[in-house]
């Protein structure tokens, strides 16, 4: 009988293990699609008991660090992403089974840490069904709905402004800013997640580029904003990257929650600013069923408004180019391979879930 060598059977069982790891993706794919099957089951065992525990183990250790950790983790994964393709193509190497099986590693481990971070929140249960809210509502909730933010407008502009012609400046700094966000921000559906402040991306240039306000970085958990953007921009994103944080994965369910804690801060300039983010919103959807009528109400706004509303045009045109579309379909089927049939057109389909809390809670703090 040939005697084999204890460092040969563990030479071989490595091989297995690394060979399994490298097939394990189709696997784990196949049983996020079963999960996704039981959002009920993903909302009580991951969203609420699972994913606050990582978030605030995680949080734990990286609260304490200014800088993005997230952002540094991606920044050192490019330069190594550029040099293994710089050193094959001068090489002139060819794709070794080896290097096949450790790309499966790579991307299986990726996708398995994605997934039990963050990614299952996406397939837990759909605020819209929590809401009872329809994907249809009619045309005169949408008007009464868009008319009480042109007059939420106008109220917080006349407080804030002398003149009805002068646009409104936020006196704070961007660090105060997310400062007022965190400290007045609520989960609308209690969870034990403790919030950290957002943090500035250190990509904020690029992100500009590529037409993002920010981010959440579904492997550190760290909520990044785009720091470049007018102020008036800075409120309803941090609360938004602050909703990802809470679980709520889908666009439109972090926009609403974003946008509800904004209108519901104590300082006018924050909930101004969340006022003409939904402003934005519900005129855009009215303008598509009723064009006349949503010129005839955006017309009441005072001119201070329009010039507002028009820095915010000004600054992401500038950012403009060839590549941006590129970034966004990119984006946009991320968004449908976690779930979200309508990738990035979810983000407008906030004006849903406006429109039933609105009407359900009669918006108190509209008035």
């Amino acid at each position: 009988m040939r005697n084999i060598k204890p460092s040969s059977l563990y030479i071989g069982k490595m091989k297995t293990l690394k060979v399994f790891l490298a097939f394990s993706l189709l696997p784990q794919i196949l049983v996020v699609k079963i999960l996704s099957q039981y959002p009920e089951k993903v909302e009580f065992y991951f969203s609420q008991k699972i994913f606050p525990i990582l978030f605030n183990f995680n949080q734990f250790f990286l609260k304490h660090i200014p800088l993005s950790l997230g952002d540094c983790l991606y920044l050192i994964l490019g330069f190594y992403l550029c040099y293994s393709i710089v050193n094959f193509i001068f090489k002139y190497r060819k794709l070794s089974l080896k290097s096949l099986i450790n790309l499966g590693i790579t991307a299986s481990l990726i996708f398995l840490i994605f997934q039990l971070n963050w990614g299952l929140n996406y397939h837990r249960v759909p605020l819209t069904k929590k809401l009872n809210a329809q994907k249809q509502y009619s045309d005169s909730l949408l008007i009464d709905l868009t008319s009480r933010f042109v007059l939420l407008s106008n109220k917080l502009h006349n407080q804030l402004s002398e003149s009805d012609t002068t646009a409104i400046v936020i006196p704070y700094s961007k660090k105060k800013i997310v400062e007022k966000v965190h400290d007045n921000y609520s989960d609308l559906w209690e969870s034990s997640i403790k919030i950290p402040k957002a943090k500035g991306s250190i990509f904020s240039l690029p992100l500009s580029y590529m037409g993002y306000a920010g981010y959440l970085n579904p492997f550190t958990l760290e909520a990044q904003v785009n720091m470049r953007m007018p102020k008036l921009n800075l409120p309803v994103t941090i609360a938004h990257e602050m909703a990802h944080q809470l679980g709520y994965a889908a666009e439109n369910e972090a926009n609403f929650i974003a946008l509800v804690n904004t209108l519901k801060n104590k300082d006018p300039f924050l909930k101004y600013a969340a006022a003409l983010f939904a402003l934005r919103h519900c005129y855009s959807d009215l303008n598509k069923r009723n064009p006349d009528q949503a010129k005839q109400l955006i017309q009441e706004l005072n001119a201070g408004i329009f010039k507002n509303l028009r820095e915010n045009q000004i600054f992401w045109e500038q950012y403009k180019n060839p590549l941006e579309p590129l970034f966004k379909s990119s984006y946009d089927n991320y968004l449908k391979l976690n779930g979200q049939e309508s990738g990035i057109k979810s983000y407008n389909q906030t004006v849903a879930l406006l429109v039933v809390f609105y009407n359900e809670n009669e918006f108190e703090f509209l008035n």
